[in-house]
């Protein structure tokens, strides 16, 4: 799979500017839908995985783009993009760095280790309600069934199919952090999973992903 990493190391923002980062972004280049996810002509959501997301890698915002047809928006951001504008401050855009890559993603025999590098968003109002009733271990499986299922989506969306012998595996480490989504108190997650599936560094997993939520960073 191809994958595109565009970082603006001369911009310094925090983790609360990265929605609004992707706002001037997409609104900047609002005739490409892969990067705001709404429909030209409607504005109404298009719910799919990601194709293009907005990050803070070791302090560094940068946009993250996979599959050859978002990876190819990013000629055009690199070229036309010379200012970022957070909270009507314009920040001039001096250097851009640009990585493209090959890199390998889906089904492993082999496990592989991650860490959250971003709090991880893995409860909706209705699960969470029956998450705080459960006891410590159903948690854990409850939790270990979420990641499974943010997998295989992301796996779905990004058609890359699992065989029925073909099973994801899950082992936990995760702690409860308070995390700000929309101007709302949520719980979220850090820590780390394993699991047999591969996963390239930085891709997000949960809810709002796009806004740099549930970035993932492999450690073994």
């Amino acid at each position: 799979m191809k994958k595109a990493t565009l970082s603006f190391s001369n911009v310094n923002l925090r983790a609360s500017h990265i929605h609004k980062f992707r706002g001037f972004i997409g609104n900047f280049f609002k005739n490409h839908d892969l990067i705001h996810n709404h429909d030209l002509k409607t504005g109404k959501p298009i719910y799919r995985y990601p194709l293009i997301q907005f990050k803070l890698i070791d302090k560094t915002p940068a946009i993250i783009a996979i599959t050859d047809k978002a990876v190819s928006i990013f000629s055009e951001i690199f070229m036309k993009l010379d200012k970022i504008i957070i909270e009507d401050t314009v920040i001039p855009v001096f250097e851009k760095d640009l990585k493209v890559e090959e890199v390998e993603f889906g089904y492993s025999d082999e496990i592989f280790m991650y860490e959250f590098a971003s709090p991880w968003i893995g409860l909706n109002q209705k699960n969470f309600k029956k998450y705080n009733e459960a006891d410590r271990e159903e948690k854990n499986e409850m939790l270990k069934r979420v990641i499974t299922g943010n997998i295989l989506s992301m796996s779905k969306y990004l058609d890359c199919w699992l065989s029925k012998d073909q099973k994801i595996k899950i082992d936990i480490k995760l702690k409860e952090i308070k995390v700000n989504l929309k101007g709302k108190s949520m719980t979220g997650f850090n820590g780390i999973f394993k699991t047999n599936f591969l996963i390239p560094d930085y891709l997000g997993i949960g809810k709002s992903v796009s806004r740099g939520f549930g970035a993932v960073r492999r450690v073994i």
